[in-house]
């Protein structure tokens, strides 16, 4: 997942997301390390207002895989802070994926092109 698909960083977290026929419906993953906060309740608390953002929001998002990394920055700010930055985060994943889902190349089956280079 990591090595394939694209990344979007913002202040308070990387989002990781693959798109692919594997994925029908989006899928949420959350990482927050001990180098975010110490304290397992904090990690956690972090881990849910993510997984609650996710769950209001998850209609308007394309079906990809999505993976949320918090940033040690991450447990020195509000959970207010945070949904801004998911916001962002979001937002321009939903753009990545849609010009990926495009195609651009000659003979792409979304652009509506021929497949062969034939006149």
């Amino acid at each position: 997942m990591f090595s394939e698909g694209s990344r979007v960083s913002g202040a308070y977290f990387r989002l990781h997301l693959a798109q692919g026929e594997a994925f029908p419906r989006p899928r949420l993953g959350i990482a927050v390390s001990k180098r975010v906060d110490k304290s397992a309740v904090a990690r956690n608390r972090i881990k849910r207002v993510c997984r609650d953002y996710f769950r209001l929001h998850q209609q308007d998002f394309r079906a990809a895989e999505y993976v949320l990394i918090a940033k040690p920055d991450a447990a020195k700010t509000l959970a207010t802070a945070w949904r801004v930055d998911l916001e962002k985060l979001f937002h321009r994943a939903q753009s990545l994926l849609s010009n990926a889902a495009i195609g651009t190349m000659h003979g792409s089956p979304n652009n509506g092109a021929a497949t062969s280079r034939d006149p």
